[in-house]
């Protein structure tokens, strides 16, 4: 039997408090990330949706760390067909995984999934788990780990578990009839999510977008300057931007990609 000790169920508290308070699924996922990494040691992740309406199962708009866009844009449109875990995470109840107890070594080492995506990504081991509650997928968390930091250990599994059981309550309270990709693949969710932003962070974006300064977004808004100046440096610093001009061309680039 596993046992954590008393700094790890203090982290683990601080964690779970974070799922039930916060609403915003890309700041939900990118914290849930940034903050299991104090537990689980790991060299990239990422987060992601699922829809499993009709009879397919569709994960899509990542959250990631350690992880290129050209990485996660090979794995859904190249590699996730030939990826041995999505069989598990597409099942009608959740689990908690590593990679190395669905396939025998030899041969997840020859399969091509691990030889040309995991390891040009200095890759070896991966583990997860499947967001699912009474047969509704919600998404799905994946980490990775270099063969140097070795595989994820039953301690490290016994931690998905107990965090993956909140993630499962707390996204049935979200979306009680699941989550749509038709309606997630917005403009909207896709700024959030790639880069990151707050709901009201991504409500300043546009206002600063229509060239409005920040005197009239924080009236139009009904916040202190200070407060909308701190939420615009934020931006600017999320976007790699350092003026509005820049900000505007990026607005635009992601909205109509063929600019």
């Amino acid at each position: 039997m596993v046992e954590l000790n008393h700094e790890e169920w203090c982290q683990i508290n601080t964690i779970v408090a974070n799922i039930y308070s916060c609403d915003n699924l890309v700041a939900l996922r990118g914290d849930f990330l940034e903050r299991i990494r104090n537990l689980v040691t790991y060299q990239k992740a990422f987060f992601d949706l699922g829809d499993n309406k009709g009879d397919n199962h569709i994960f899509f708009d990542p959250i990631a760390i350690g992880m290129s866009d050209s990485n996660l844009d090979d794995y859904y449109h190249h590699f996730e067909s030939l990826d041995y875990a999505v069989w598990a995470l597409s099942q009608n109840e959740p689990i908690v995984y590593r990679d190395t107890d669905l396939l025998p070594d030899k041969l997840r080492e020859r399969s091509l999934f691990c030889n040309e995506w995991l390891k040009p990504m200095d890759v070896f081991y991966c583990g997860g788990s499947s967001i699912i509650e009474s047969g509704t997928l919600f998404g799905s968390v994946t980490f990775m780990r270099n063969k140097k930091t070795g595989d994820f250990t039953d301690h490290d599994l016994e931690i998905f578990r107990i965090l993956n059981d909140h993630l499962c309550r707390r996204f049935r309270q979200i979306f009680p009839n699941g989550i749509s990709y038709k309606a997630s693949n917005s403009p909207e969710n896709d700024m959030m999510s790639k880069y990151r932003l707050t709901q009201r962070e991504y409500e300043i974006l546009q206002l600063l977008n229509a060239g409005m300064h920040n005197s009239e977004i924080s009236a139009r808004l009904f916040i202190s300057e200070n407060t909308t100046k701190k939420h615009v440096a934020h931006i600017f610093e999320k976007l790699n931007v350092s003026n509005r001009s820049q900000l505007v061309r990026v607005v635009c680039e992601r909205s109509n990609p063929s600019v």
